[in-house]
């Protein structure tokens, strides 16, 4: 696999794609922890879970934002998301509510949480979802509290996270590393479309239920959707939103001679897209599930034929959903 253009596409994903992406995500956890104090150091009084105070509107929106700049950034996740198990920390799921509130009635100290012996089923993104929507955090009170450590949680994995991949954008790699981190990477964007298949589309459609559904507390769901696969989009096939100097698999593919793959790769990434441009939790579930068919087709191409060619090494994923 050690080619020039190998090479340029990991330079390219890297210095194009994640440095950027972790970089907006650190921006956005830093108005989450503003938000999010905003709102717990509040006066409200009285709160119920259909509020609309402005102060928890912002905090809701900063949340929204965050997720949003998440979802892009993890939707292939390599490198340091890998390294640093960040999916776990921050966006575990399901999300417990017994486990959530065992935590909370538990600090380390008043006000203070360890949170390296918080277990991922009561933290992240998931966690704060239901403390601002499903059971709204009341201003000054312990639950508010912790609300505003997770914020600086993910504030703090997302400063981190944003510090690893400049790092990682600006280093020198041999033809052989480039390589290796392709082989990775095709593993990643195989996991990461599993994922979007059965964790968001299947799981909820067959049996789980669209209230539990990744998102489905904020209304958030189709939001979500929409933001994973234009991650995924963008890096299979470029088109919207494909920054300058980012190689998609298809351009890779011709480059490498393999037309016939990159034509049969851009097919079923559009079919998918076309699938995908209007689901929403509302969507007949024999929709949806079509819609996650067309996913997973969207990895046959790789998966069966230019792996083989290309000498990649496939390893199984807990996101295969098998």
């Amino acid at each position: 696999m050690a080619h020039p253009q190998t090479t340029a596409l990991v330079d390219g994903l890297l210095k194009q794609w994640y440095a950027p992406a972790a970089r907006r995500f650190a921006a956005d956890g830093e108005s989450l922890v503003e938000r999010t104090q905003a709102w717990c150091a509040s006066t409200t009084k009285n709160l119920q879970a259909t509020s609309r105070d402005p102060a928890l509107e912002a905090a809701r929106q900063a949340w929204v934002q965050a997720m949003v700049s998440w979802t892009r950034l993890s939707a292939v996740q390599i490198g340091p998301l890998l390294d640093r198990h960040s999916d776990t920390r921050l966006d575990f799921q399901p999300m417990r509510p017994a486990a959530l509130d065992k935590v909370i009635a538990n600090p380390s100290a008043p006000g203070e949480w360890a949170m390296d012996r918080v277990g991922a089923q009561a933290r992240g993104l998931p966690a704060m979802e239901y403390l601002l929507w499903k059971k709204p955090a009341a201003p000054r009170t312990p639950t508010c509290q912790y609300l505003s450590v997770l914020a600086r949680d993910l504030r703090d994995e997302a400063a981190d996270l944003d510090k690893a991949y400049a790092a990682e954008a600006s280093a020198t790699r041999s033809a052989d590393e480039a390589a290796a981190w392709f082989n990775t990477y095709i593993n990643q964007w195989l996991a990461g479309l599993g994922r979007m298949r059965w964790r968001d589309l299947e799981m909820p459609a067959r049996s789980w239920g669209m209230e539990q559904a990744p998102r489905a507390a904020s209304g958030q769901t189709a939001l979500a959707w929409r933001e994973r696969w234009a991650a995924l989009r963008v890096v299979t096939a470029g088109g919207a939103g494909a920054p300058e100097g980012l190689i998609p698999l298809t351009s890779y593919l011709r480059a490498r001679g393999l037309t016939a793959s990159a034509d049969a790769l851009a097919r079923d990434a559009s079919l998918a897209d076309s699938a995908l441009q209007s689901a929403t939790p509302a969507t007949p579930n024999a929709q949806l599930l079509d819609a996650a068919k067309r996913v997973d087709f969207v990895t046959h191409t790789i998966a069966r034929e230019v792996s083989t060619q290309m000498q990649i090494q496939l390893e199984f994923s807990a996101d295969d959903g098998d």
